[in-house]
C-alpha cells in the first residue's frame, strides 16, 4: 500500500552581510517603509533572477511571520501562524541599514538562490537589531471543501485514464484494466481517514488503535472481498496527487489492479498540520 507525501520545503536561512551602513529602510512598521522595501526586493530579484518573475506581494500575515522570525522563532515555527502552511518558503536576512537603491543593488549582486522560484508570490518584511528579514512564500493552492465532488470526479477520470492503457509500475508491467466506479460509501470512509490523519498530523495507513484500511471499510458498512488504499499529503490538486501515486510502484500497482472495480476518494485540509492537505483513495472489490 505504501505511502507518498509531498512535504513542505522550507529554505534554509541565509544571512547576507550588506556591507556599508546606509540610510535606514523599514526600520519600524511604517507601511510606506515596508512597501519601499518590498519594491526594492522585487527590483533586486528581477536583476538577479531575470525579469520573468511575478512581483512579490506584501501581506500583513507574512509581515507577522517575518516579525516572529526576527524575534528568534524558526521559520517552521513562524509559518504555523498562517491559516494554511505554504507550499514553499524562503527566508533571507540582510545585516545593515539599507535604503531602497542599496537593497536592490545588494540583492542583484547575489546569486539568485532561494528567490529563484517562479511559484513565489507573497512576502513579508520586518527589521530587528540592524537586520532586515524577508520571508517569501509560494501559497499552497488547496481546493475548497465545496469542490469535493468536482475533485473526486477529476481523480476518478485521471485514474481511469491510467487504467485504460497498460502501464509499468516499477519493474512490473500491468495490462489495461476496466474503469472504476465511484463509490459514495467508500468516499465517506476515505473522508474519515483523511480527517483523522489531518487531526493527528500524520500520514499512516494504520490507526493508533491498530485498525487497517480493511477494518475501516468493514466498520463503514461496505462489504468488500478485497481492499487497497493509497494516501498522500501536501499535494494541492487532483492532478498532482494522481501523478504522485502513479510515480510510486506500490501506489501505481493498487491503481492498476484489475481486481478492483470501485473507488472512493476524499481530501481534507488541515491548516495547522505539516501536510496541510491529506488524501485517501480506497479501492475495493465488493462482495457479490
Amino acid at each position: 500500500m505504501g505511502q507518498w507525501a509531498v512535504r513542505h520545503r522550507h529554505a534554509r536561512r541565509n544571512r547576507w552581510g550588506a556591507g556599508a551602513m546606509l540610510a535606514m529602510i523599514a526600520a519600524g512598521c511604517a507601511p510606506a517603509a515596508r512597501a519601499a522595501a518590498i519594491d526594492a526586493v522585487n527590483r533586486g530579484r528581477a536583476q538577479a533572477c531575470g525579469p520573468a518573475f511575478a512581483a512579490l506581494t506584501e501581506t500583513r500575515e507574512l509581515d507577522a511571520v517575518a516579525r516572529a522570525v526576527a524575534a528568534g522563532r524558526t521559520l517552521h515555527q513562524a509559518l504555523g501562524m498562517l491559516p494554511v502552511r505554504p507550499q514553499y518558503a524562503a527566508e533571507i536576512s540582510l545585516a545593515g541599514s539599507l535604503d531602497e537603491r542599496s537593497l536592490a543593488t545588494t540583492l542583484a549582486r547575489r546569486p539568485c538562490g532561494d528567490l529563484g522560484r517562479h511559484e513565489l508570490r507573497e512576502a513579508g518584511i520586518a527589521r530587528s537589531g540592524g537586520v532586515l528579514y524577508v520571508v517569501a512564500v509560494a501559497p499552497l493552492p488547496v481546493p475548497a471543501a465545496a469542490d469535493a465532488r468536482r475533485v473526486a470526479r477529476e481523480v476518478l477520470d485521471r485514474v481511469n485514464a491510467a487504467r485504460s492503457a497498460g502501464r509499468r509500475c516499477g519493474s512490473v508491467h500491468y495490462p489495461a484494466a476496466p474503469p472504476l466506479a465511484l463509490s459514495e460509501a467508500l468516499s465517506r470512509i476515505a473522508a474519515g481517514h483523511s480527517a483523522a490523519m489531518g487531526a493527528r498530523d500524520d500520514l499512516e495507513h494504520e490507526d493508533p488503535d491498530g485498525s487497517t484500511p480493511a477494518d475501516r471499510v468493514r466498520r463503514g458498512g461496505y462489504a468488500a472481498r478485497l481492499v487497497g488504499e493509497n494516501i498522500a499529503s501536501g499535494a494541492p490538486t487532483a492532478a498532482e496527487v494522481v501523478q504522485g501515486w502513479l510515480a510510486s510502484p506500490g501506489h501505481c500497482a493498487n491503481i492498476m489492479d484489475r481486481r478492483f472495480s470501485e473507488m472512493g476518494i476524499a481530501f481534507r485540509v488541515a491548516p495547522r498540520s505539516r501536510g496541510a492537505i491529506y488524501w485517501t483513495q480506497l479501492l475495493a472489490a465488493p462482495r457479490v
